[in-house]
């Protein structure tokens, strides 16, 4: 027998459906003190199923959908808006999160009695979702209606917090949260006109960003206008920023609480226009308590905050870091050239390398700390130091105080610095590598370096090599060539003595001294004059049995004999006691004169030993006019004259059994500093037109300005040449047929 299934009517079905609805919206006004039956739900949940499932005309799923989107907009109407509406203030916020907190329990429960439309009909029709419909219900009924009198709300309470009371931060959270919770549907709403829906996560933000986001961005530019407008007039910088580095924390603080972190960085761009980038200039330029004046009083906590705060800002040159490094730079190249200035008042530099290392390790600290190591600031004090270090000081180069203030430190009985030797070098060759004419540099150490090793004056090997290397790895190996040169011609000449023992031992030839010899290679050395000075014949019997020794071993090379840097240690017979006189050769030659005869005049010795009259006065006064008076001079006097009589002074003692005499050699002279300067000039002519050749091999033709500047830069590394010079060196050329 078969049973008919009852056909359940819209009107009937619908009424039963009704019930229900106002039955869950009475217990959701009574705030749940009851529950919703579950028989009841389940006889919904069946009779919705049953209206879905029957045959047309009798299949009710479209007039249910309909339905369904009518009772939430005639619930909304009757209940909730005039609900929202009845409050202001504070309370209107608390009712309207509530009311959506309610809503959306809502349609969570009726999505549970209408889920058979959602998995069949909509699929079906293509229809909005039963969650969307609900969402978008209110959203057209009661959040168009209030949302201006809410985001008023919102804005009034974020206002009073910023100007220091309390609010309820979970208050607004709550309705900041419906700005965002109605955007989660409407990717699937129809898009609306002149509005693009983009990607789907920016779709989500659309109403929080249009109806909140953007007045809220408008309202914080606007109190920060003034906020930061009455502080720039009465405010330090320091006090200015801490209270400017406060608020942006605030900021932050404030989207953690209540605000969707999208708005982060949004707001944060606008709190950094009105609060730093509209008053940085003002700010910077404050008479006593700027910029320029936290640099002077060295404020390193307020310079390390105005670093912090300032980087957040995009770097122009009226904003951002640009133009605090300008000012970094401008203070220190006042601070170097007034050290330039005072240095030049000096008689003695041999102390301004020192103070520019220290001056360097300062600013150097400045822009590791509080500038947290920025390279844009790592390029001002480069720039700054490159002003001022390539000042002449006097008649001196920078390069030349640089190079003999290493020579005071690597040599024996130099200025003992303080602190490990290797770590100063870094800072020596940091301050070279500001110098633009480095070439100058070079060879000033070169001749320094050679008189260190010829006379046995460098305190260690391994601090040579160490500035070499580090000479070397900021300026390539054929800057280095000549000085490792020398180094290596010193531990050559080591073995070649060595051997040269071995040669006298054998050949049972008697010199009667010890005698060591140095061979030179003639590229890497300074360039010295061969003398002809008339050595004793003790001495001259060294050089010959040497030069047999030599010459024996060599083929194809000729020995120049430079003895104006030889050293010889001499026994002075004095009537107290023997003294061992360290001296120069040039100095022994005129001592041992005196085993012959008791007095010369400076005529006599002249002529005995070949020395010109001029150099050999300088000889004379370390040896009868300064502080050990081995010769005896007559007539008394400080002035040597050519007529002027010399005898050894017998009565002469030390307390030291040995000692090192003025030895002259040790120190530059104002004519090796010319000729030092005259080389270079030379070297730079030659090393312009290698330069302008291989540029021309290159590029076959060039333009002469473009020539000019490829040179310049190429040459940049070891001097700065002028333009001028650069167009000489093309004329030359051109001249002898090399260019055309």
């Amino acid at each position: 027998m078969n049973t008919a299934v009852e056909v359940i009517p819209l009107e009937a079905g619908w009424d039963k459906m009704k019930e229900g609805i106002d039955k869950f919206t009475q217990i959701m006004e009574e705030d749940f003190r009851e529950s919703f039956p579950l028989a009841l739900h389940s006889e919904l949940y069946t009779t919705c199923y049953a209206m879905c499932t029957q045959k047309a005309p009798q299949n009710w799923a479209d007039d249910l959908y309909k339905r369904y989107g009518t009772m939430y907009e005639e619930q909304l109407n009757k209940t909730v808006l005039p609900a929202i509406k009845g409050q202001h203030g504070e309370s209107m916020l608390q009712e309207f999160a509530k009311r959506w907190k309610n809503h959306k329990l809502l349609v969570r429960q009726m999505w549970k009695l209408f889920v058979y439309l959602d998995r069949f009909y909509i699929k079906r029709v293509s229809a909005l979702p039963l969650k969307a419909v609900g969402v978008q219900k209110f959203e057209q009924v009661v959040f168009n209606a209030v949302k201006d009198d809410v985001r008023s709300g919102v804005l009034s309470l974020i206002e009073k917090e910023r100007e220091g009371d309390q609010v309820d931060r979970d208050l607004l959270k709550s309705v900041v949260n419906v700005f965002v919770e109605i955007g989660d549907w409407r990717p699937l709403f129809p898009t609306r006109v002149g509005e693009e829906i983009g990607d789907i996560g920016a779709a989500r933000l659309n109403i929080y960003i249009k109806e909140l986001e953007q007045q809220l961005i408008a309202a914080t530019s606007e109190f920060y206008a003034r906020e930061s407008a009455s502080w720039i007039g009465s405010d330090s910088c320091p006090e200015y920023m801490k209270k400017a580095e406060k608020r942006l924390s605030e900021e932050v603080n404030r989207v953690a609480a209540y605000l969707h972190a999208s708005t982060e960085e949004k707001l944060l761009k606008e709190c950094e226009q009105q609060l730093l980038a509209n008053h940085q200039s003002a700010l910077m330029d404050k008479e006593e308590t700027g910029c320029r004046a936290l640099l002077r009083e060295e404020k390193t906590e307020d310079l390390q905050r105005m670093h912090k705060l300032f980087q957040r800002l995009p770097s122009t040159t009226t904003c951002g870091l640009q133009p605090i490094s300008q000012i970094v730079r401008e203070h220190i190249v006042d601070v170097g050239m007034g050290l330039v200035r005072k240095e030049e008042a000096e008689k003695d530099h041999k102390n301004y390398a020192q103070q520019l290392i220290d001056l360097h390790d300062k600013y150097l600290a400045l822009v590791q700390g509080p500038f947290a190591n920025n390279t844009l600031f790592q390029k001002v004090l480069k720039e700054a130091f490159e002003v001022f270090v390539n000042k002449d000081i006097g008649q001196s180069t920078t390069a030349e105080l640089l190079s003999s203030f290493c020579d005071n430190i690597m040599k024996t009985g130099g200025d003992k610095i303080e602190g490990e030797i290797d770590t100063i070098l870094d800072k020596i060759v940091m301050l070279f590598s500001y110098l633009s004419d480095k070439d100058m540099f070079a060879e000033f150490y070169r001749k320094q370096l050679a008189k260190r090793l010829l006379l046995n004056r460098s305190a260690s090997d391994d601090d040579e090599r160490s500035l070499i290397t580090k000479l070397k790895y900021r300026c390539g190996a054929q800057f280095t060539s000549k000085l490792e040169g020398m180094l290596t011609d010193m531990n050559v000449s080591k073995d070649t003595q060595t051997n040269f023992q071995g040669f006298l031992n054998s050949s049972e030839s008697a010199l009667g001294m010890d005698c060591a010899v140095t061979v030179l290679t003639t590229g890497f050395w300074p360039t010295y004059k061969v003398d002809e000075v008339a050595l004793p014949m003790e001495l001259l019997k060294c050089v010959d049995t040497f030069t047999r020794f030599y010459e024996s071993r060599t083929s194809h090379r000729k020995l120049k004999w430079i003895h104006n840097l030889g050293t010889c240690v001499v026994v002075g017979r004095f009537d107290a006691k023997p003294i061992d006189l360290v001296i120069s050769t040039y100095q022994a030659c005129i001592l041992m004169l005196f085993n012959q005869e008791e007095a010369y005049s400076a005529t006599d010795i002249a002529a005995s030993t070949k020395l010109s009259m001029e150099e050999l006065k300088k000889y004379l006064q370390t040896l009868a006019l300064s502080k050990y008076q081995i010769l005896t001079k007559t007539p008394k006097g400080k002035e040597i004259a050519d007529s002027d009589s010399f005898s050894f002074n017998s009565k002469f003692t030390d307390r030291q059994r040995r000692i090192k005499m003025s030895l002259l050699v040790t120190k530059v002279s104002q004519d090796e500093k010319q000729s030092t300067k005259q080389t270079v000039d030379e070297d730079r002519k030659h090393a312009v037109e290698a330069s302008i050749v291989r540029v021309m091999k290159a590029r076959k033709t060039m333009p002469h300005s473009q020539l000019v500047m490829e040179v310049s830069q190429q040459l940049m590394k070891l001097f700065k040449p002028e333009p001028k010079v650069i167009k000489n060196r093309i004329e030359s050329l051109i001249s002898r047929e090399y260019l055309e």
